[in-house]
């Protein structure tokens, strides 16, 4: 019999309807989506409002797909064949794929069909990582391996009033407001060097995953790049939720060969838009090759995804000051903490 469809509702922004008969694929969108899952105690899910843009996903245990279905296989393991349809305000994603296929399917696939549903209706989904305190929220932003999951996991070691907020994307829309979105961290080796005490969170199954799957990116040579997810709240036992807040500063992290974090105002705006964006559109790559894939990337949707992210930007960036934040390459723990969190704290002061 087929079980019900599980729904996730993102604020007011837009939903996703995830139906699967595999437990594990259901197990995945539990683990990753559970704060946003629309499930009350003892009942079925409650559906999402009729208006709200929709993603609806239908996964299948099946590496056969049928007929009309766009085949694709990420890095050997993860195959799987898809169809989309995509209108104003919904997108209908189907896949036949194997066990390795689901969460290629949410990070190549869901999460970006979110992020344009979220544009479309005034809300950017930023590539951030951000936490709160005071009511208001730090965003740090910058390419993979600028560091966002490792800033923000020292500022949450430093103090008990320092909320969750978001680990890898964060909705920001004009007002300004930010919006938690609150999915899995992905942790990689290299984290426990500046954060010790996550690794002092980690049992020793997780710990002994974060130094294999270090090992196989080291000697694919940035190949293979497996990240060990855990549920945030289960990392910061504790800690509490910022649903939503008022963005103090967006800062846009960068490393050098410094003595100490430095704070840098910037200036020119405009260049920050343009690096913003690319960055954004640097992380859809996958999903605009799948689009071009299935021949349904069309030039003209995709200049009017990344204007509606620009305007967003521009006027987000209109009321929220931004700054670079230098982090030296390497520096003891502490020694960055004492010099990082005054910079910090006096902007959420």
């Amino acid at each position: 019999m087929a079980l019900p469809p599980m729904n996730f509702q993102f604020h007011d922004i837009a939903a996703i309807s995830v139906w699967s008969d595999a437990p594990f694929a259901r197990a995945f969108f539990e683990a990753e989506y559970g704060y946003h899952r629309l499930y009350p105690s003892g009942h079925v899910d409650v559906s999402p409002p009729d208006q709200l843009p929709r993603i609806f996903l239908d996964f299948r245990l099946d590496t056969q797909p049928p007929a009309g279905f766009t085949r694709h296989a990420h890095k050997l393991l993860a195959r799987w064949g898809y169809r989309l349809a995509m209108a104003p305000g919904k997108v209908d994603i189907r896949i036949y794929g194997n066990e390795m296929s689901v969460p290629m399917a949410h990070h190549m696939l869901a999460h970006p069909s979110l992020r344009w549903l979220s544009a479309g209706s005034g809300t950017l989904l930023l590539h951030a990582g951000a936490v709160a305190k005071n009511g208001k929220s730090l965003i740090f932003t910058g390419k993979g391996g600028a560091g966002k999951t490792t800033t923000t996991s020292l500022v949450l070691a430093c103090g008990e009033e320092w909320q969750l907020h978001a680990d890898d994307y964060v909705f920001l829309r004009p007002g300004p407001q930010s919006l938690a979105y609150m999915t899995r961290s992905h942790l990689y080796r290299d984290l426990l060097k500046w954060v010790p005490e996550v690794g002092a969170r980690l049992t020793g199954w997780e710990r002994a995953r974060l130094e294999i799957f270090g090992l196989v990116r080291k000697y694919s040579r940035e190949y293979l790049k497996w990240p060990v997810r855990l549920d945030l709240q289960h990392l910061w036992l504790g800690k509490s939720i910022a649903d939503q807040a008022t963005p103090a500063a967006i800062l846009l992290l960068e490393r050098a060969d410094v003595v100490a974090p430095g704070l840098i105002p910037i200036d020119h705006l405009e260049s920050t838009i343009n690096d913003l964006l690319e960055m954004n559109f640097g992380e859809a790559g996958h999903f605009l090759t799948l689009l071009k894939k299935a021949g349904q990337l069309d030039e003209a949707w995709l200049a009017a995804w990344k204007e509606a992210e620009r305007a967003l930007m521009t006027k987000i960036l209109a009321d929220v000051p931004a700054y670079r934040l230098v982090l030296p390459y390497s520096q003891a723990v502490k020694d960055v903490q004492t010099t990082l969190m005054p910079i910090l704290e006096n902007l959420v002061s």
